[in-house]
């Protein structure tokens, strides 16, 4: 991501085999970013509104303008509302990045 733009994170989970989604009335989504080196968080951002299965988690500008140009990690986490929790990484993936570019300054 740029630095200082906004951009949506869209997140679709679905039970494997079955086609179910887990993103329903009740549940919340969460995206936490953290430091690489030492795992501590940066930033958290929920959403509890799901359409379809969809959560979209989106990302201001403000949320990225003071963080530093580098690699990041990041989690999904879905609580149910059943309080079952769920840690969302693609198959085949222990962790996921997330880097900070450089933008281009206002007025270029």
């Amino acid at each position: 991501m740029i630095k200082r733009d906004t951009g949506p994170i869209a997140v679709r989970p679905m039970v494997k085999n079955t086609g179910e989604y887990f993103l329903t009335e009740g549940a919340t989504l969460y995206f936490t970013l953290r430091k690489l080196q030492d795992r501590s968080i940066i930033m958290q951002k929920s959403t509890t509104e799901f359409e379809d299965g969809i959560g979209v988690i989106t990302l201001e500008t403000a949320d990225t303008e003071n963080l530093d140009e580098g690699t990041y990690i990041y989690d999904l986490v879905m609580i149910r509302a059943d309080g079952t929790r769920d840690t969302l990484i693609p198959e085949g993936r222990d962790s996921l990045y997330f880097v900070i570019k450089k933008g281009v300054k206002q007025g270029q």
